[in-house]
């Protein structure tokens, strides 16, 4: 075998010549380290509307689904506002909903949505008209924002358990509403626990003083994580002594070690580079931006005021997340009969009457369909317009839209639901899944939950074990 050269070095010789030694080692890694800017949580954000998509009967509907194939389809004149964001949306198509038990098909529809639980009947002391005079008791689960938001974990929301002293958020979770009604079955829709309904906030200015209290929006990328600069400073320290060392030794080597020292010498001052760099103030960014500190208008008998406030409620949102003020959210607009006159597309009767009147009411409820569409969609942009550095605010949620009903003459199959964000790069977004055979909606829970990092199989009692969708 061909003797080594008396002048070739190993790393560790190397060390040693500098005077580092053995004891350095461990700084190595850092040579060998991006100067990565620190990952932003991932968020859960569930979001509700009344009624499913507008029906003449209970098997004759207007079909909300895309056409076209899985990645390249085509969304329906009712979903047009979502173009901007077909790159970022999946949609599943032919779920039924994993919902059944007391009262008609809103009230366990709103019980089991986000639960896949059975509605219990009444018990002491709690009794509500579940519709056409069927009495229901409350919800028997958690909801998924809630199994989220309770869970703990490196690839999840929060890494810190909800007991740890140190809480990384201000609210564990947070729900928001519009024009929600009083709490019964039918107007709520999150659970922390069997018979434990969530109450939301539902005024737009009491929203903004409670969770924007002291808070201060800069307009500015978020603060530099100490950790992160602490690696910086012992990268700086370990090149700044390598490139005065590596200077003498390259006089004292041969041709071929003398090449490898320069190789060195660049990758030393190319990490001085990146340091230098990611120690220049990033440029402003949207971030921690406060919302419009609401008036908190009135609610009016038919609903007036109902698009303003969305408008306040998703701006507030937007602006919780951004600010890291919580991770889950649910945010609930109108209510199960949701009688709202959208006096704005020019009606004159409320929605859920214009859905049981006789009347093929096709174009007013997919004028309505449209409408909300639109509103899903302006939150959507708020969320895409809060730069989080390589990506958006949407890009590291997770938005899930659904309904209590798959159509408005109750049929709970080919139930209309929306995937947007990409849960922090877990989700494969710019996709239409087409499932069959009466897909339980169970399996989207599931995969939220999966999504969200914790490795569940099974949410609810009404499909138990169901796994996630496939191929979601």
């Amino acid at each position: 075998m061909p003797s080594r050269s008396r002048y070739a070095l190993s790393r560790r010789r190397l060390l040693q010549s500098l005077g580092l030694g053995v004891a350095a080692s461990p700084l190595l890694p850092l040579l060998n380290a991006s100067a990565q800017t620190a990952p932003r949580p991932k968020r859960l954000l569930l979001l509700w509307t009344p009624d499913g998509a507008p029906a003449l009967d209970y098997s004759t509907q207007v079909d909300w689904r895309p056409t076209g194939t899985q990645t390249a389809f085509t969304l329906q004149a009712m979903s047009a506002s979502l173009e901007p964001f077909k790159a970022k949306i999946v949609i599943p198509g032919g779920l039924v909903l994993s919902a059944k038990g007391a009262g008609e098909q809103h009230a366990f529809g709103m019980a089991g949505l986000w639960t896949g639980t059975t509605l219990p009947g009444p018990s002491a002391g709690v009794s509500f008209d579940g519709g056409n005079g069927h009495l229901t008791g409350w919800g028997a689960a958690p909801s998924i924002d809630q199994i989220v938001a309770q869970a703990s974990g490196p690839n999840s929301p929060y890494a810190k358990a909800p007991s740890d002293p140190s809480p990384e958020t201000p609210y564990r979770s947070i729900a928001l509403g519009v024009q929600c009604q009083g709490p019964n079955t039918l107007n709520r829709m999150t659970y922390t626990a069997a018979n434990a309904p969530i109450n939301p906030e539902v005024n737009p200015k009491a929203a903004f003083d409670r969770y924007f209290a002291g808070v201060t929006g800069g307009g500015t990328a978020p603060p530099v994580d100490p950790a992160l600069a602490r690696i910086r400073a012992e990268q700086k320290a370990v090149v700044d002594l390598l490139k005065g060392e590596m200077t003498k030794i390259r006089m004292t080597v041969g041709t071929a070690d003398y090449q490898k020292i320069d190789a060195h010498l660049e990758g030393l001052l190319a990490i001085e580079r990146l340091n230098n760099a990611t120690q220049t103030p990033p440029p402003p960014v949207v971030g921690c931006v406060l919302p419009p500190a609401s008036a908190g208008v009135a609610t009016t008998a038919n609903g007036a005021n109902f698009p303003t406030q969305i408008t306040q409620m998703m701006d507030i949102a937007t602006s919780v997340f951004a600010c890291d003020l919580t991770r889950v959210m649910s945010l609930q607009i109108s209510y199960a009969f949701s009688n709202v006159v959208h006096t704005w597309l020019g009606h004159t009767k409320g929605h859920h009457t214009m859905c049981h009147d006789g009347v093929d009411r096709r174009a007013e409820l997919s004028a309505i369909d449209t409408w909300y569409t639109q509103q899903v969609a302006y939150l959507l942009g708020k969320l895409d317009g809060v730069s989080e550095g390589t990506g958006t605010l949407l890009d590291n949620t997770l938005v899930v839209w659904g309904r209590e009903n798959g159509n408005t003459a109750h049929n709970q199959e080919n139930v209309p639901f929306l995937l947007a964000g990409k849960a922090g790069g877990a989700l494969r977004t710019g996709r239409y899944l087409n499932f069959t055979s009466f897909t339980p909606h169970a399996k989207l829970l599931v995969s939220v939950a999966q999504l969200m990092g914790l490795p569940l199989t099974s949410v609810g009692d009404i499909n138990p074990n169901s796994g996630p969708l496939s191929g979601l």
